[in-house]
């Protein structure tokens, strides 16, 4: 037989209610037996279905389950993101001299391009931590919508995307705030705990990586302004690398060891979680990050990234 749904499909069961062939993708658990599509609709029995009918009937049940297990697709606002991203970046060359004589349009554009793109990255960081929990055994991240690239989905988004973008803002470090919520007990072992955590880390590395290629192919060389933007925008995301990998609870460094650790002294540690984030505003306010931005721009220097670049970035992309 072939399933009625799809005839492509070649199956031995059927529907329990009607009889009707389907396949087991198409087959829903009901109180006695499974059912199909039709029958799940409450179509009678008897009733032939038309080609119509059977593509309405599978477009609904592809929305149900997506609804009750999460959609594993990139979704609009992810889109978003990145077309106004891209599309800052070419405002940025079409008003350079707004830029580098800090009119508030020119502002605004090189403030966007670097907030856009710490958010960018900040999402597929997230993005990053949750698609590997999937491919380690926690399928409940779909459930959550975070597999649609969606920085709403997230535990936070205020600390997870707002506050980096405020600090970010003033000159500050873009410090990591809360992430996605992992069931931990549901990852086949330790080592998919710790490559979870360190998921986020290489996406920021890589994110760095494909900025300086593209600043290294010249194609940017007519535009000193989107030069030194993306060239700060490495340097940004270097210092989220270098930042994220201090061994200190909440932070993704922490998260790569902690699976190993003794238990007495990780149940110890875990103490300190909840003052983690306050203890890194004060490092940072205290000058005691500094070594961040030092080491983000000696690696920097080791893609080839230019500090005058960056200087003029950051200038002309924050508020203070």
């Amino acid at each position: 037989m072939t399933c009625t749904f799809h005839p492509d499909r070649d199956t031995l069961l059927g529907c329990t209610r009607c009889g009707r062939s389907a396949c087991p993708d198409c087959l829903q658990d009901a109180p006695v037996g499974r059912h199909c599509p039709a029958c799940v609709r409450g179509l009678p029995a008897d009733q032939p279905l038309t080609a119509s009918d059977i593509r309405l009937l599978l477009a609904r049940s592809r929305r149900e389950e997506r609804a009750r297990t999460g959609s594993r697709r990139p979704g609009w606002v992810f889109y978003l993101v990145v077309a106004v991203f891209l599309g800052l970046c070419a405002g940025a060359v079409a008003l350079e001299v707004p830029v580098l004589t800090s009119e508030p349009v020119g502002r605004l554009v090189a403030v966007g391009v670097v907030v856009s793109g710490v958010v960018l990255s900040v999402t597929l960081h997230e993005y990053a931590h949750a698609l590997t929990a999937w491919w380690g055994g926690d399928r409940s991240v779909a459930a959550k919508g975070y597999l649609t690239l969606d920085f709403r989905r997230y535990a936070h988004p205020l600390l997870s995307v707002g506050m980096p973008v405020l600090f970010l803002a003033i000159g500050a470090l873009p410090l990591p705030g809360g992430a996605v919520l992992i069931e931990q007990h549901r990852l086949r072992s330790r080592a998919w705990s710790s490559i979870v955590s360190a998921a986020g880390v290489v996406t920021n590395a890589a994110f760095a990586l494909v900025l300086a290629a593209v600043l290294a192919t010249g194609v940017l060389d007519g535009s000193l302004v989107l030069q030194s933007l993306l060239s700060y925008l490495v340097v940004i995301q270097v210092t989220l690398v270098l930042l994220n990998l201090l061994p200190l609870p909440g932070l993704d460094g922490y998260g790569v060891v902690e699976p190993f650790l003794p238990r007495p002294l990780a149940a110890s540690l875990e103490a300190v979680r909840p003052y983690g984030l306050v203890l890194l505003v004060v490092l940072m306010f205290s000058g005691g990050l500094d070594f961040v931005w030092q080491a983000g721009f000696a690696v920097g220097d080791l893609l080839g990234i230019d500090r005058t670049l960056v200087g003029v970035g950051a200038a002309v992309a924050t508020l203070r």
